[in-house]
């Protein structure tokens, strides 16, 4: 990831905030707060209740992280703009002051809240209106940028190392730990969903996602004799304005068609949900159909499969790629 890239998407969310007369935005969720800044926060298994973990300030356009040390934060966040983690909603109310136009703030924007949050920001930010900007974020996402694609792509190419590392050994005992250890060979460690390997006769059924460099890819499908069954026609349909219909009527069996990039994203269109969305040019895509799922980016014409296999088709089984 190119600091350019992180400076584009930061400025894409000040675009964002100055239309919406946004102040002060205060993000908690991880994705959103990779998105804005490029921070790679250390990872945990487990929920996180929402703290501000990064506050972007439309008056200095700078960039405040929650962070005690400088590990994973990008160049363009200088020490003094990180501010330490703590229990104590007094110490955190006294460094959210401390933050050069945060005060002052007429409206600030938030992508989740808690009550906490809300006493506090009454202690230093008393005349502040507090906003939800969580479909703010969801909007600056939804289209990506072009190094973004290509990072969607290389995430792909990870997980094709797990899934052909389970191809070229059918009868190890162990398939999903031999998948994680062949994409953490090329430095992934954090899935981005379930694993799933499960043998029904001859035939092997694979699904493996991953995040690589804050990124998520993916792939999924029936294998027999190391070959993928044919893409269904639902991936075809995803094009620059197809509707709810278009996509149900491509579709064979249980579909998703969701938002990919830092992880689950809008769009989700499925039988029962996103009726009224339309897909447009530029939107990155995990796509479900049964037991098989690709990776697409919408464009103006054919969708292109970043999850494409980086081997021939005709791959025999129990070869190298």
């Amino acid at each position: 990831m190119t600091s350019k890239l992180v400076a584009a998407r930061r400025r894409r969310v000040l675009d964002a905030m100055s239309e919406r007369e946004v102040d002060a935005l205060v993000l908690g969720r991880q994705d959103n707060v990779g998105y804005s800044t490029g921070m790679a926060r250390l990872w945990t298994s487990g929920t996180r209740p929402f703290g501000a973990g990064c506050v972007l300030i439309a008056e200095t356009q700078r960039t405040h992280l929650l962070s005690s040390w400088d590990a994973g934060i990008p160049e363009s966040v200088p020490f003094d703009d990180l501010y330490p983690l703590t229990w104590n909603p007094e110490i955190m109310a006294s460094s959210m002051a401390a933050i050069g136009g945060l005060s002052t703030a007429r409206r600030i924007g938030v992508d989740a809240c808690s009550p906490g949050f809300i006493r506090a920001a009454a202690r230093f930010a008393p005349t502040a209106q507090i906003v939800p900007c969580d479909d703010l974020m969801a909007s600056v996402r939804t289209v990506k940028l072009a190094e973004e694609i290509e990072l969607v792509r290389s995430a792909c190419r990870v997980v094709w190392s797990g899934v052909e590392e389970v191809l070229d050994r059918p009868d190890a005992p162990t398939p999903i730990a031999n998948a994680l250890v062949a994409m953490a060979a090329l430095g992934t460690t954090i899935t981005s969903s379930e694993p799933v390997v499960r043998r029904e006769g001859d035939t092997t059924v694979v699904d493996l996602g991953v995040m690589v460099d804050l990124y998520e890819g993916g792939v999924g499908g029936r294998f027999v004799d190391g070959r993928r069954e044919h893409a269904p026609a639902l991936v075809d349909a995803c094009r620059d304005g197809a509707t709810h219909d278009d996509l149900a009527e491509s579709s064979t069996g249980p579909w998703l068609v969701r938002g990919l990039g830092m992880g689950y994203e809008t769009p989700v269109i499925d039988a029962q949900r996103g009726q009224g969305l339309t897909l447009m040019a530029g939107m990155v895509l995990s796509v479900t159909d049964g037991d098989h799922r690709d990776v697409v980016a919408v464009t103006s014409g054919q969708p292109e499969v970043l999850s494409a296999p980086p081997y021939p088709a005709d791959r025999p089984a129990g070869s190298s790629a």
